[in-house]
């Protein structure tokens, strides 16, 4: 009988390695907005390593490792982006081409979960904490790779799901936010050795081709917990730090949720409605004589510098609160469409300008459009907008603000490059509208605290429908809206200077964690 049991454990059923692929994928939906059970991305990949163990699976191929972490990823991704279907409906698109869009999107990001069980398969080794390490370091790379291949989608990090642990997300400004995915998914490969049994391994030793038992892990997995421990203290220090080396005094700061609706904001019958909507906000917000107003992205209902009675409007609401301005508007130069945000002094005169830089794919702009418009014609109607080149810096009365607009909060690089061209304050204009009532906006929202964090500034963000917020350096959320309620967010902020680890090296981690991949990739190679 014990026999029968050891011979099911080495090779278990289809329907239980799929059990252990689905499992790993619903803890990690759950760990994500609109669950928000964070605890559980410490967790969420440990049926999955299961599945793919070597231990437990001598005779698992590289193939059906790669297939069983590319069914995982894509069942995540299905279930943290299914708002996509909820977008498609509200624009009243068909929602057969919505599920295929989600299919195809959640289906790219599977890849990436597959080739890291394909690795970790690979990459066994007697010793746990090289094993754990060695895990690690490719979920980050591959992590990385996916900010950048194919435009990139920085989506629902794993390190996003643990925003509200404070001290764990401070090492964040040494190592950028790819250093807390690499510790949660540390714990998470240390816990998997844990977890695996091995009857045959004697208790004190280690099995040469597989995982000690549980006894003997526990000790083995505590340099594991040692590091995270050592980050979550630096974390605690870095919390009761005096927050030194300002730029410039406090400031207060006004930030408008105008809560227009996605599709009125194109139509103009609904010009003079917006326009009422934004100047009430700007009465209320005046009302405590802040230094800047910050609008959402766009918010202006047409193209600012083609429209003369649209400007004027502008200009006569800007004087009338005698208050600097960040104002998101589209703008069109040489024929080309920009989505643009404006710096304009308390007369109404415009003063500096930034054009978006990083397009949505599929969005503001359409890759392949010439050939991918010919098979799905609705691509034909998407994008329009051109990328901008202009430096991410506006000064706005006096303050230079480095400007992201909508997704480039997302990218850290990006971020961090306003910061090392003299920013001291971090902006993002953004319109989450898009999305209705899902758990995209708390998704899209995340990103922002690590970018505070990563490079010891405040970041303000004003967001049409919302999240329209205010977070410090240490990553505190000081103020916030709730979605879809015209709103104006108030607090006082104060321009920083200085730069983190994280601000004057980059990626460094990350890289360093794609270069030890390989090394161990290049070995495997060499001794095949």
């Amino acid at each position: 009988m014990s026999e029968r049991v050891c011979e099911r454990e080495k090779n278990p059923s289809l329907s239980h390695t799929l059990a252990l692929s689905l499992t790993s994928s619903a803890l990690y939906i759950a760990a994500f907005p609109n669950f928000n059970l964070s605890w559980l991305a410490w967790v969420s990949l440990v049926p999955l390593i299961a599945a793919i163990s070597p231990t437990r699976r001598p005779a698992l191929s590289s193939t059906r490792s790669f297939l069983i972490g590319w069914l995982s990823g894509t069942l995540a991704y299905s279930g943290i982006l299914y708002w996509i279907i909820v977008t498609f409906q509200a624009a009243h698109l068909s929602i057969g081409l919505a599920s295929l869009c989600l299919l195809l999107l959640a289906g790219y990001l599977g890849l990436y979960w597959g080739v890291w069980a394909w690795f970790v398969a690979r990459a066994h080794t007697g010793a746990p904490l090289q094993f754990s390490l060695y895990g690690a370091a490719a979920w980050v790379a591959l992590e990385y790779l996916r900010t950048y291949l194919f435009s990139g989608f920085h989506w629902a990090l794993l390190a996003d799901s643990q925003v509200k642990i404070l001290p764990l997300i401070q090492i964040a400004s040494v190592t950028g936010v790819y250093g807390v995915s690499f510790l949660v998914v540390l714990v998470n490969l240390s816990l998997a050795v844990v977890c695996d049994r091995h009857p045959r391994a004697p208790l004190s030793g280690i099995h040469n081709d597989g995982f000690p038992p549980t006894t003997a892990g526990m000790t083995k997995v505590l340099p594991s917990l040692l590091i995270v421990f050592s980050c979550y203290s630096f974390g605690l220090y870095r919390l009761h730090r005096p927050l030194s080396g300002s730029y410039a005094p406090p400031l207060k700061i006004a930030l408008l949720q105008g809560s227009i609706d996605q599709y009125k904001k194109w139509d103009k019958a609904y010009v003079e409605e917006i326009q009422k909507t934004y100047e009430k906000l700007i009465t209320e917000a005046t009302q405590s004589k802040p230094a800047i107003i910050i609008w959402p992205e766009t918010s202006v209902p047409g193209y600012l510098l083609q429209d003369p009675p649209l400007r004027d409007w502008l200009r006569k609401v800007v004087r009338q609160s005698h208050t600097s301005h960040l104002v998101g508007a589209p703008v069109i130069h040489n024929e080309k469409a920009y989505n643009s945000s404006f710096s304009i002094n308390p007369e109404g005169n415009l003063e500096g300008e930034y054009a978006k830089r990083h397009l949505v794919p599929f969005g503001e702009i359409v890759p392949w459009a010439s050939v991918l418009g010919r098979f799905v014609n609705v691509l034909n109607d998407l994008g329009g907008f051109a990328a901008g080149d202009r430096p991410p810096v506006v000064r706005v009365a006096g303050i230079p603000i480095g400007v992201n607009i909508c997704y480039e909060a997302i990218f850290p690089n990006l971020v961090r490059q306003s910061v090392r061209q003299g920013a001291v304050l971090i902006a993002n204009l953004t319109n989450d509208g898009w999305y209705m009532k899902t758990s995209a906006p708390y998704q899209h929202w995340a990103p922002n605290i690590f970018r505070a964090v990563e490079n010891d500034r405040w970041v303000v963000r004003a967001d049409n429908t919302g999240i329209t917020g205010i977070i410090d350096p240490n990553g505190r959320v000081l103020a916030s809206s709730r979605i879809f309620e015209p709103r104006v967010i108030q607090g006082t902020v104060v321009p920083r200077s200085g730069f983190t680890l994280y601000t004057r090296f980059g990626d460094l981690f990350a890289w360093g964690c794609v270069f030890f991949c390989a090394i161990i990739f290049l070995r495997d190679i060499l001794r095949a």
